[in-house]
């Protein structure tokens, strides 16, 4: 059964690298590569295998984690995602890849409805003495959800959040922060208690990093750093 994917405009890891960087070509690519990245945001859906146009890409993903990018001839590609103890794709879609470009796609929602959300990757480099950082909140049962990101240290009584009402199966923008050390809080929309708390996250000067909320296997919640560059 073919399930849709949603194309999130981005207004506005540590990742676990289980992916295999691989050059893939094939036909029906443009000109110039591309590179893709998935991330396993699914808490009671098991390990997955990732193919391109029939090849396999990574295997064994597991929630909560990561491929490294994979660089691909840009142009239409053949995407799907499979438990790994069958070959019957969850995911089973096609991508359009421009030349140049860096796309995340997640495996999104609880197994009964499962989405692959696709997101347009902006990797160029910060200003001079800044990081970046983006937010995706991937945790269906915290949907929408108010976002702080702080100075770590900081009462969250003290600041308000910097996203109000962020959608599930939406990111944020960009964020430009100076080298330092920061904290990423959801919250329920205009409450202060803490649902989800990246825990110290540091950021150096050129580093780009994307903080994804969840939900755990355990059906409380939890959250991932993507690596984005650097």
């Amino acid at each position: 059964m073919r399930r849709s994917i949603r194309q999130i405009a981005v207004v506005g890891t540590v990742a676990l690298g289980l992916g295999l960087v691989t050059l893939i070509s094939s036909c029906g690519g443009g000109g110039g590569n591309a590179r893709l990245r998935v991330v396993h945001a699914s808490p009671d859906e098991g390990s997955i295998d990732v193919l391109i146009d029939s090849k396999t890409i990574a295997s064994g993903i597991t929630f909560g984690t990561a491929t490294s990018y994979t660089s691909l001839s840009s142009g239409s590609r053949h995407l799907q995602m499979e438990p790994s103890d069958t070959a019957t794709p969850v995911i089973d879609e096609t991508l359009s890849l421009g030349s140049g470009s860096d796309t995340t796609v997640l495996l999104a929602n609880f197994a009964t409805s499962l989405n692959a959300v696709t997101l347009q990757d902006d990797n160029s480099a910060p200003t001079s003495g800044n990081a970046k950082l983006r937010i995706i909140n991937a945790a269906p049962g915290l949907a929408p959800a108010d976002v702080y990101i702080v100075p770590d240290g900081t009462d969250i009584n003290s600041v308000t959040p910097v996203l109000s009402s962020m959608g599930f199966e939406s990111a944020s923008s960009y964020t430009s922060l100076g080298a330092g050390t920061y904290r990423v809080w959801f919250t329920q929309p205009g409450q202060k208690f803490i649902f989800i708390d990246s825990g110290p996250l540091s950021l150096s000067a050129g580093q780009i990093r994307s903080v994804v909320g969840l939900n755990n296997s355990f059906g409380s919640f939890s959250s991932t750093v993507l690596s984005d560059l650097n």
